[in-house]
């Protein structure tokens, strides 16, 4: 018998009943469950520091999901943390020592919202406080009220990964995100934006598979066959 894949992920936290617990959206671990592949979480505290390193013996990969703001200082803004949304410092530590493990040892990145944005920052780009202030709201990136259903369109550009999965131009996708990328990292190359100019995806031409979808392919899991693409190329570059 061959030896599962193990993908880590960083759980999100969040103060239930006055009590800190960690969580991670069940969709993932089921897609990389149905893909013989075992989801590792890494859960959010003090002690999971200390135990960083052996988390990091032992993996395949590295899924990073949706979640709160990044902090400014991983990208040199000078905003104030108080105006993040669910900020989360020991997450960022956490979050961004994993991703940078797993590039500097090329391990498959696959990144959504959130995760998309620490790709970005983690190889030197930079993040837009609120996109709301930035584009007036010329394009709706959050809609508290319709949050699951809200859709906006995106242009994908020819040549890259996402078109190879998506096979059209044109694309409409779930959005709720307060951060988006404003300066885009070096390394990276953009696969598709918003009508306001957002990058929506990216992609680093050069590793064995980094990728980030500023939108939920998991919540529109039934809806295109390129969103069960994303998850199926990811695990085969495991």
């Amino acid at each position: 018998m061959s030896k599962k894949k193990k993908v880590l992920i960083v759980t999100r936290r969040e103060l239930r009943k006055n009590k800190l617990i960690n969580w991670v959206s069940e969709i993932y671990l089921q897609i990389l469950a149905q893909g013989g592949v075992m989801p590792i979480l890494v859960p959010i505290s003090q002690g999971t520091i200390a135990n960083l390193p052996d988390y990091l013996e032992d993996y395949d990969g590295l899924l990073m999901s949706e979640g709160g703001d990044i902090s400014p200082a991983y990208y040199n803004e000078s905003y104030s943390v108080s105006k993040l949304d669910e900020y989360d410092p020991i997450k960022d530590e956490i979050e961004i020592a994993c991703c940078r493990h797993a590039m500097e040892h090329d391990k498959p990145i696959l990144g959504f919202c959130r995760g998309m944005h620490m790709i970005n920052v983690a190889f030197g780009g930079s993040l837009h406080l609120d996109v709301h202030e930035v584009n007036k709201r010329s394009v709706v990136h959050i809609d508290y009220d319709h949050y699951d259903t809200h859709r906006h369109p995106i242009s994908i550009f020819e040549n890259t990964p996402l078109m190879n999965w998506y096979k059209q131009k044109d694309l409409l996708v779930n959005t709720y995100h307060h951060q988006g990328i404003k300066k885009l990292a070096p390394e990276l190359i953009a696969m598709a934006q918003a009508p306001d100019g957002l990058i929506e995806g990216i992609y680093h031409p050069k590793h064995k598979f980094v990728v980030g979808l500023q939108f939920h392919p998991e919540r529109m899991y039934q809806e295109h066959p390129g969103n069960k693409l994303v998850f199926k190329s990811f695990i085969d570059s495991l």
